[in-house]
């Protein structure tokens, strides 16, 4: 019989140290329970319960509305207005998330920092758009509205002007799609037998690579599908099952299983996910009157029990798990009212991280800084590229643009910024850590000041009563972009016999610093041309001279 929750827990913490040491990755184990997990009412009810994360924020498809809140499950706003939301996907970064509506026959993109949305793809010639997966920008999308041969698979690359290409034979209910790596697995769901197919999806829209149709009574229908770390794996979820089978993509064959204990009494397979950094595979178990849920997660390489949560009074919704750094989520369903609530696991066993930022203390407005640091694991492991999240702060407290900094392979970073005015700025730099690892952040405050030009001014050393001028000058340094600033001028002419006389002007100098002026002397003598940058809340102002001697033309 499968074991309990307390019994796993004990396993678990008897064998916690070997396990993670047969993945390679920790230096010694974490501990195996954490803080308890958390559940928060969503409060929408009805169909959906796709679930995504990105950008700090939770995506959840609730029918007519997308529903999102932050990681802990508190309400940041609601996307209404839409018709039939239910499938959603995020690709790597997740600075978008996409979203099938089956009521309007289209996908929508949804920006992740201002949940605005975006972008709107017309699928009316593939109806009720219903199932999605995406990898990097290619999306895969299910749908069928019910019509024998109506529906099926296809394809979309979302950097481009759209263009469909079906993938597979035709179905009658929306298929369901997992990609990972080169392979997506697409099986028609509440079909007896059921049929996964494989695709190379390194050929665009997808080479046929065979199928996977069970052992000799074949598949059961399928409730969800996913795929193991880059494709090794298929993990079909069978109405019915007690169990989580692995079906090789290469062979066809299945592979190995997940909790291979037996029927388990009640418990029911409801869904899985394998998270995307290849070390777990979560999943999740419903009571057969679907009041009680469960969700273990499993070592993807030994397929030990490594945590396990357990919840009364709700079930779970298939295709709902979701990872985003240390967290892993799922939505829950209320039975009778469908009423939702989003399951958050505590933080999985991870080891730290530590993230430097190093900024100067003092800087100049208008004037490119740079700002690095080092993003390192407390394991010595070689972080790999990593996105980290950048937040800045003007002087008064206003936000200023969302940024992403892309680490190198070794955790290295560098970006610039350019303050645009005065006072201190405050930069907050994090990392959102992953299953192995917590997050990390880093904060710094530059004290800026005014830009301080350096101005020259060019001309004749040398010139004729009557003669044009012509002089030319900037404050201008690399890579600074000025403000609206005014120059002034101020000639003084001494002629030979004493006589002084003035003349002023105003200029306006270009954005990259620059700008010129001509004079015509009436008298011969010294002119002397002083020359002003007016000053400004973020330019300081200074002057310079430059002295032309003017005598009476020759002849």
């Amino acid at each position: 019989m499968r074991p309990s929750a307390s019994e796993r827990i004990g396993r678990l913490v008897a064998s916690a140290g070997s396990l993670l040491l047969a993945a390679s990755l920790l230096a010694a184990p974490a501990p195996a329970v954490a803080a308890a997990d958390l559940v928060a009412d969503l409060g929408v009810a009805g169909k959906g319960g796709d679930l995504v994360a990105g950008h700090g924020k939770v995506f959840v498809a609730a029918d007519d509305r997308i529903v999102v809140t932050h990681l802990d499950g508190e309400a940041v706003t609601t996307i209404g207005g839409l018709s039939g939301v239910t499938a959603l996907s995020a690709p790597d970064g997740a600075r978008k998330v996409y979203a099938t509506l089956s009521g309007t026959h289209e996908v929508i993109e949804i920006d992740t920092a201002t949940v605005a949305v975006t972008r709107r793809i017309d699928l009316s010639a593939y109806p009720c758009p219903s199932t999605l997966a995406q990898a990097h920008n290619r999306l895969w999308i299910g749908y069928g509205c019910g019509g024998a041969g109506e529906g099926g698979v296809v394809a979309l690359d979302v950097r481009a002007t759209p263009i469909l290409v079906k993938v597979g034979p035709a179905t009658t209910r929306p298929p369901l799609v997992a990609v990972a790596g080169a392979f997506l697995a697409v099986s028609e769901p509440g079909v007896s037998p059921a049929t996964v197919r494989l695709y190379d999806v390194n050929r665009d829209p997808g080479n046929p690579l065979g199928e996977i149709l069970g052992d000799a009574d074949g598949l059961p229908p399928l409730e969800d599908l996913a795929l193991a770390y880059q494709g090794s794996a298929v993990l079909p979820v069978p109405s019915g099952a007690h169990r989580f089978d692995a079906w090789d993509t290469t062979t066809f064959d299945r592979a190995h299983a997940y909790d291979e204990k037996g029927p388990a009494g009640h418990e029911l397979a409801a869904t899985v996910a394998a998270s995307e950094n290849g070390h777990y595979v979560v999943g999740g178990w419903n009571s057969a009157a679907g009041d009680a849920a469960e969700l273990v997660v499993y070592d993807a390489t030994t397929r030990e029990v490594i945590y396990t949560a357990g919840h009364q009074g709700k079930a779970l919704v298939p295709g709902s798990i979701g990872f985003y750094g240390i967290y892993t989520f799922a939505v829950l369903k209320e039975p009778g009212t469908g009423r939702m609530h989003l399951w958050r696991l505590p933080s999985a066993p991870y080891h730290s991280s530590a993230l430097t930022l190093t900024a100067p203390a003092e800087a100049n407005a208008l004037k490119p800084l740079t700002i690095g640091g080092r993003l390192t694991l407390s394991t010595g492991a070689t972080p790999g590229v990593q996105t980290l999240e950048l937040y800045s702060w003007l002087p008064d407290g206003t936000d200023r643009p969302f940024r992403e900094v892309t680490t190198a392979a070794d955790g290295t970073y560098e970006f610039t910024d350019t303050p645009p005015g005065i006072g201190a700025f405050r930069y907050r730099l994090s990392w959102p850590g992953n299953s192995w690892y917590d997050g990390a952040y880093a904060t710094a405050t530059v004290t800026v000041a005014r830009y301080e030009p350096a101005l020259t001014v060019t001309g004749p050393a040398t010139g004729a009563v009557g003669e044009l001028l012509e002089f030319s000058g900037t404050f201008a340094a690399e890579g600074v972009v000025y403000p609206r600033t005014t120059v002034t001028v101020s000639r003084r002419a001494v002629a030979p016999d004493g006589t002084v006389t003035t003349k002023g002007q105003k200029l306006a100098a270009a954005t990259d610093g620059t700008f010129a002026f001509t004079d015509t002397p009436a008298t011969a003598g010294t002119h002397t041309y002083t020359v002003t940058l007016v000053g400004s809340s973020t330019v300081k102002g200074t002057s310079t001279n430059h002295v032309v001697t003017v005598v009476e033309p020759a002849g």
